[in-house]
């Protein structure tokens, strides 16, 4: 994946825990967090890269905010 892809992320929660949904194959998930469910995401997709998690602005459901970005940076030497 080019490291100039911003992703967005949606995040929804489960009877286990936090899970975000599948981009390019992979998905991840976090018992308590979801910050954490989309930093673990973020790793999978940009393993060689910082990574910028950012909360987006949209309606909370719940205690839940569901709407995250990813936005990779300069490569990890």
């Amino acid at each position: 994946m080019a490291t100039n892809t911003t992703v967005e992320v949606f995040v929804h929660l489960d009877h286990s825990g936090y899970r975000t949904k599948t981009i390019k194959g992979k998905k991840a998930s976090c018992t308590y967090d979801a910050k954490l469910a989309v930093e673990r995401l973020a790793d999978k997709l940009f393993p060689d890269f910082h990574k910028t998690i950012e909360r987006q602005p949209c309606s909370p459901v719940g205690r839940l905010h569901r709407k995250w970005l990813i936005v990779p940076g300069e490569a990890i030497r």
